[in-house]
Formats: C-alpha cells, sequence, structure tokens
C-alpha cells in the first residue's frame, strides 16, 4: 500500500464510518443463506457511458418519432422506425401501451431469419440499413437470455461527469470520492462468512477501483489484469523474491487488539513478526493510524491464506470459453466490423472478458468487476460529428461480447449447486458513467442512465421505468414504483441510488442493518426474486 496524506485521511475516515456502522448495527462480513439468491458478482463497466436507448427501446411510438432519427447509414446503420422495435420474446409489441413495465424490447437490426446475416437489407428500415447480427445473443431463442434479463430505465446519476457518474454507478451518490462502500464490496464482505474458501473476495479488472470504505480489509478490490498478473503478486512462485521464505505454520488467528478469534492463519516467519509488530503499535498515535494499522494487519492475513492456497495453480486448471463454443454460431475467436470491413477487431479486445470467467468459475472469488469496451479498446466517450452512428455500432458489438458471456455462464454448471448454473449464482450487473444526450441531439453527456441485472436472483424479461416524453431535447427518466427503504411503495423518478440498491437487495441483504446508502434509496418494485 503507497501511503500518502490524503490516504491517510481517508482510512482514518473510513474508520469513523465504521465505527458508525458498528454503533448501529451492521454486521461485518454476514449474509444468511438464501434459496435461489446469487452468490457472486460480475459488474461489467462499458466505458464512457451509453446510448442505451438505441439497443433497447422503452419509448413510446410518439416518443421514438420524437427522439430516435429515421433509419440511415446503410451498414453502419443509425436510426430505426417504430416498425423495426420488436420484444426478444417475438411477443406482440404494443408501442402504445403505457408503463412502467414494459417486456425487454428493441429495434431489430438483426436478420430473425438468418442471425448472421451481414449484407442483406434490412426492409423494416424502409431498406435504408443492412442487416447486423450483433445483439442477436440477447434474442435467441434457443437461450432465451432475455428471460434471465431487467433493464433499469432513466436513474438520475445527478451528475454529467465521468469519474463521479462511475462512482455513483457503484455505490449510489456521485462525487469524485466513494462517500458509501461500493456495492462490490458491500457483497464481497457481506458473504465472507459463508464462503471463507474465496481467497480473493473483490477483484478488479480495471477502471476505477470499487472502493469499500468503511469496511474490513477483506472487501478492499485487489487489482489484477490478467491470470499472469497473478504470479508476481499473489502467489510464492519466484525464487528470486520468496527462496528460503515459503515455509509456513499454522498460528492462532488474531484480531488487530490481540483478541483470540476461530481458526489460524498460515504465516512465514516474515508475516509473523510483521503482525506481531503492527498490534504492538496499536494505541500509540491516533485513531486513524490505528485504522491504517489494522488495514495492513488484516491485510497481511489475507494475502497469507491467499498465497497458501496456490490459486495460480488453481486459475491454470480453471477453463474459461469451454460450452458456448460448442454451438458453431458462437466461436471464441470471433470478430466483428463497423460497415463491411472499415474496422474490425475481435472479442477477445473488448476486455478481460476470459480471465473473468476462469475467476468466477474456480471459485476463488465473490466479486468480480470488469472494465469493457468495443473491439480493439474503443470506448464510448464520443462526441464526433458521427459519433451517435459509431457509437450505436459498437454499442452493439459490446452488447454481444457481454450477451455471450452470459450465455457461456448460463450453460456452466455451479461448483457449488450442481441443479444450478452459474448465471443463476452469479448477479451480472452492466452499467456505465451515464447516459448520452438522445440521438438527435448529438452524443454529449446526459445523466439519465440504465443498468441491465442479468442472472441470479432477477425476475426476467422486463424494462422497468421510461423517459419523460413531455420534455424536449434529451428526456430524464419518467416515474417508476419503488419499494422505499421505509418499506414505503412510491412513484416517482429513479436515481442511481435506487440502481445500486437493487442489485445489494437481489442478495438478499437487508437495508439498515446489512447496508445503507446516503440520500435514501428505493428499490425498483419486481426486480429482485422473493
Amino acid at each position: 500500500m503507497k501511503l500518502s496524506r490524503r490516504k491517510l485521511f481517508e482510512l482514518a475516515f473510513g474508520a469513523a464510518h465504521l465505527g458508525l456502522m458498528t454503533r448501529f448495527g451492521f454486521p461485518v462480513a454476514s449474509a444468511q443463506t438464501v434459496s435461489g439468491r446469487p452468490t457472486k458478482l460480475l459488474g461489467i463497466w462499458l466505458d464512457g457511458g451509453l446510448h442505451w436507448e438505441t439497443f433497447f427501446s422503452p419509448l413510446s411510438r410518439a416518443g421514438i418519432d420524437k427522439f430516435i432519427p429515421t433509419p440511415r447509414g446503410g451498414n453502419i446503420p443509425v436510426g430505426y422506425l417504430p416498425a423495426q422495435v420488436e420484444n426478444f420474446d417475438r411477443s406482440p409489441v404494443d408501442l402504445d401501451a403505457p408503463g412502467p413495465v414494459r417486456k425487454l424490447r428493441g429495434p431489430a437490426f438483426w436478420n430473425w431469419a438468418n442471425p448472421a446475416d451481414t449484407s442483406g437489407v434490412n426492409p423494416a428500415s424502409g431498406n435504408q440499413q443492412v442487416y447486423r447480427p450483433w445483439g442477436y445473443a440477447w434474442a435467441n431463442p434457443n437461450y432465451r437470455l432475455f428471460d434471465k434479463t431487467a433493464l433499469l430505465v432513466g436513474a438520475d446519476q445527478n451528475t454529467a461527469a465521468h469519474t463521479s457518474g462511475i462512482i455513483a454507478s457503484m455505490c449510489g451518490v456521485a462525487g469524485s470520492n466513494f462517500r458509501a462502500p461500493s456495492l462490490q464490496a458491500v457483497i464481497a464482505n457481506a458473504l465472507a462468512r459463508r464462503f471463507p474458501d474465496r481467497p480473493i473476495p473483490n477483484v478488479s479488472l480495471g477502471g476505477t477501483l470499487p472502493g469499500a470504505l468503511g469496511l474490513p480489509a477483506l472487501a478492499n478490490p485487489t487489482v489484477l489484469r490478467s491470470a499472469g498478473s497473478v504470479e508476481p503478486t499473489l502467489s510464492d512462485k519466484r525464487d528470486s523474491a520468496w527462496k528460503g521464505l515459503r515455509a509456513r505454520s499454522d498460528v492462532p488467528d488474531a484480531a488487530f487488539d490481540g483478541s483470540a478469534l476461530p481458526g489460524t492463519v498460515p504465516a512465514t516467519a516474515v508475516d509473523a513478526a510483521l503482525m506481531k509488530a503492527l498490534r504492538e503499535e496499536r494505541g500509540i498515535s491516533s485513531t486513524g493510524t490505528d485504522a491504517m494499522l489494522e488495514q495492513l494487519y488484516d491485510t497481511y492475513k489475507g494475502a497469507s491464506r491467499t498465497i497458501r492456497r496456490d490459486i495460480l495453480s488453481v486459475l491454470g486448471n480453471t477453463p474459461s470459453w469451454e460450452k458456448l463454443k460448442a454451438d458453431p454460431a458462437y466461436p471464441v475467436d470471433w470478430t466483428a466490423c463497423i460497415g463491411y470491413a472499415d474496422a474490425c477487431g475481435t472479442g477477445a479486445s473488448m476486455g478481460a472478458y476470459t480471465f473473468a470467467l476462469q475467476l468466477l468459475k474456480s471459485d476463488l472469488v465473490t466479486s468480480v468487476n470488469l472494465r469493457a469496451s468495443s473491439f480493439a479498446n474503443t470506448t464510448f466517450d464520443t462526441h464526433s460529428s458521427n459519433g451517435v452512428q459509431m457509437h450505436t455500432n459498437h454499442l452493439r458489438i459490446a452488447l454481444e461480447m457481454v450477451g455471450r458471456l452470459c450465455l457461456e455462464m448460463s450453460l456452466t454448471p455451479s461448483r457449488e449447486d450442481p441443479s444450478r448454473t452459474l448465471l443463476d449464482e452469479t448477479l451480472v450487473y452492466v452499467y456505465s458513467d451515464f447516459g448520452r444526450t438522445f440521438p438527435k441531439q448529438g452524443s454529449d453527456h446526459h445523466p439519465a442512465t440504465c443498468a441491465m441485472l442479468v442472472g441470479g436472483g432477477v425476475q426476467g424479461n422486463q424494462m422497468l421505468g421510461g423517459y419523460d416524453e413531455t420534455m424536449n431535447g434529451s428526456p430524464m427518466g419518467a416515474p417508476v414504483t419503488l419499494v422505499e427503504e421505509s418499506g414505503q411503495r412510491v412513484t416517482r423518478a429513479p436515481r442511481s441510488q435506487d440502481i445500486v440498491a437493487t442489485a445489494i437487495r437481489a442478495f438478499g441483504l437487508e437495508p439498515g442493518k446489512d447496508f445503507f446508502i446516503p440520500g435514501g434509496y428505493g428499490v425498483y418494485d419486481g426486480v429482485v426474486r422473493g
């Protein structure tokens, strides 16, 4: 850990925050076993802010005419007509039905009769667009991924700044720094006692770190870039660093204050000496210093357990893409293009999806947060004159990759419960910085955003919320039914707090007991099972 005045201040603030949590009865690392709930979290951050309304359409017929350009673009299609919008389950779509709950739907840019078609002209577009197959993974009737997906629409991020928006998507509260723990850290902490054999509970694969403000050290994010990054950081394989220091013995576990804890710690001589020295420093300086030392102390214990586990070997023996590749329509080494071949890239270039699969399948983790993009690391922060057109095409490609990941997870049996799949036991949370101004207004930052919840604990095939179609320009979110933390059912426009709270509630955690979000929050009614 690299320390600075700022880091010391944050640790001191975190200690006070944790003190408040303890005072008001928030448990540390506890969660009840609830049948059907997820036990893992995969966060996928699509970098830059998204034109969600170009892939999903919660708009009415009049809203599409008002906010969405008419079809154009040929083999780089952008814009759509009401006639192009279809329910992903192929049931009749009613664009005039009142909201705020609708089946999952969007403009079908693919050819239903031949989903791989990249050259035929789409007649529903008035023959203005060429078919694009990307995004079909969500509607493929062979897998019915839409049945496992809920889209939360129109939440106000209360910001149009990148860092602030990313933090809002993680903890519910916009700002330059975390003012509450990220949902990734909350879940990692809450499930720690149930799954003590998961040595790296909170993993970050790029992007803003999912902060664990005020939570124990075990909830802090571990930064990994690839399987190769495990060897120098979380293993003892290198002789240059570990020769003569690998021997471990189980010593009685003790808290930072010296009190006995159940179990043992597999400590090297160096680990044991450092932990003893850290305990002896307790109480000499200030509360803030003690908080920093306790974080270091707990980190050493966690690292000792992780290295003893030999996670490098575990990962090496864990497959990634093994199930979906049996379907010839979904090769592992697939390529997508903008246009015919104007710009192309591989699925592997969109993010560390393969490594994320290995981590989740290995059962070494509780939470993984993945930074993702379109091919060749193409992000969604675009303000160019053709920004909407390029953004729309890249978004379809990026969401195709997310969909394929979810399909692989849906075909993989759970290690914990063979009657479930990896997707059943994992909540996939897809989010971005914020929304973007609606297509007729260009591609600037816009605080009204969406998020996807896929898999465990989710009532699927629905979009909840919408946009205020009475507004001119780029609309904000329309009212939706929410259950406030008080238990009261209300109808109001959603906020970022509500999305984060809904994701946490999918795990069965209780507001005010297992987590809190400053400023209050509600849970989208009808999303969480049970």
